[in-house]
């Protein structure tokens, strides 16, 4: 069975980088060859702020990379591009269908398609954003919106809706040139969000409505699926390390302590069960030990949680698909991994909600810790989508993937 050649995604996160080798073969299964991942390090809010600490941290994931697949990452890679402010925009366009007399009322030919798709692609953007992806959505025949395929129907005006993801210009930018430093060629730069949804998402879920959301250090990534199609996303600057910096500030603590604190007590949800436990924290770093209530911690890392799962929910009400998400809450990323996080996203979109798992991956630890890969693993699906056919076979598969995938393109 074929496989595409090596391809490398690299996640640039606050926390940590990633950089992940794979195949995907023919049946869309995913092969891992290499796993590299390091402390992060000159990155805030998924944003570079010291560039030669950066440039370093990327090189020793790679190496790390590498060395677990004996083979060199090569001339490219694919760039996971999470934050960056990333948001969505839906613009309609639209075509007259004429008969062979050039006028109103004509059969839809694959021309006319082509031309509407083209027309829905031209969404302006102001200067200080540059787009990642666009998604196409279902046709509309004179106002009779959700059709799949048009051809051959009669018409007087043929619509198609093209939903637009873009980030920030300079944030991405940025990334892309620190890959070029290291050096390698970005390939192409994909939003985490879509590619979190790659990796965790059946075609049922997404055509049932659901919400992915990805939790990382700086940075929370979204996207909405409903009817086998991307319907919103967007990027929130808040993750785990704002909840760490809550500890901090709330308890006195220093980074470290908190960080610890919050992964080995912690607890999004408040359980009043649990609540008059003691903590005993050691001394540490010049900062003294001490003691907290449970209760205490929980609040605070309750607080920050709550408060970022209730700004995703209002962003989905007010586009009108808060009663969409039939197949739940679909949680990835590093956060996915506090404790009562599930069920605090639960209560706050009253739909159900569980830790994505990796479909069709095998190799090294993603089984056990696929969620936290869930962005790099769905780059690697993005950028073979994207790499041309080398025979009939490819094409056919590649069209597959298409509508696996929300029947997407990418500009």
């Amino acid at each position: 069975m074929e496989a595409t050649p090596l391809i490398t995604a690299l996640e640039i996160g606050t926390t940590t980088i990633k950089v992940l080798m794979a195949e995907v073969r023919e049946d869309g299964s995913l092969i891992v060859a290499g796993l590299g991942e390091c402390e992060s390090r000159g990155v805030r809010k998924g944003e570079i702020v010291d560039f030669e600490l950066a440039l370093d941290a990327v090189r020793r994931a790679m190496e790390s990379a590498e060395a677990v697949a004996h083979k060199s990452i090569g001339e490219s890679v694919y760039l996971v591009a999470s934050g960056g402010r990333a948001e969505s925009l839906l613009h309609i366009g639209g075509i007259p269908v004429l008969n062979e007399y050039e006028q109103p009322h004509g059969e839809i030919s694959a021309e006319d398609i082509d031309q509407v798709l083209e027309v829905a692609r031209k969404i302006p953007l102001s200067d200080d954003r540059i787009r990642l992806h666009t998604l196409q959505q279902n046709f509309e025949v004179d106002g009779r919106g959700g059709i799949v395929n048009p051809e051959r129907m009669v018409a007087d005006e043929l619509r198609v809706g093209m939903l637009l993801i873009h980030g920030q210009r300079a944030v991405v930018e940025n990334l892309k040139k620190l890959t070029e430093n290291v050096p390698v060629v970005c390939a192409d730069a994909a939003f985490g969000g879509f590619c979190s949804a790659l990796a965790v998402l059946t075609p049922e879920q997404k055509r049932a409505g659901v919400v992915v959301i990805d939790l990382g250090g700086g940075t929370t990534d979204f996207i909405v699926y409903n009817s086998g199609l991307v319907k919103l996303t967007g990027s929130i600057a808040v993750g785990g390390d704002h909840v760490t910096a809550d500890i901090c500030s709330g308890l006195n603590l220093n980074r470290r302590q908190a960080e610890a604190l919050k992964k080995e007590s912690g607890s999004a949800l408040i359980n009043r069960l649990q609540g008059g436990q003691d903590i005993s924290i050691p001394a540490e770093g010049g900062f003294s030990g001490r003691v907290v209530r449970a209760a205490t911690l929980h609040t605070i890392m309750n607080a920050r949680m709550e408060e970022l799962f209730k700004m995703i929910a209002d962003k989905i009400e007010a586009e009108g698909l808060a009663g969409m998400l039939n197949a739940g809450v679909i949680l990835t990323g590093g956060g996915s991994a506090m404790e009562g996080v599930a069920d605090l996203a639960q209560q706050v979109f009253n739909a159900p909600c569980q830790v994505g798992r990796i479909h069709d991956c095998v190799g090294l630890s993603t089984k056990q810790e696929g969620a936290r890969f869930a962005a790099a693993i769905g780059c690697v699906r993005y950028a073979a989508s994207q790499i041309e056919p080398e025979a009939p076979a490819r094409a056919r598969w590649k069209v597959w993937l298409s509508k696996l995938w929300g029947g997407g393109s990418n500009e």
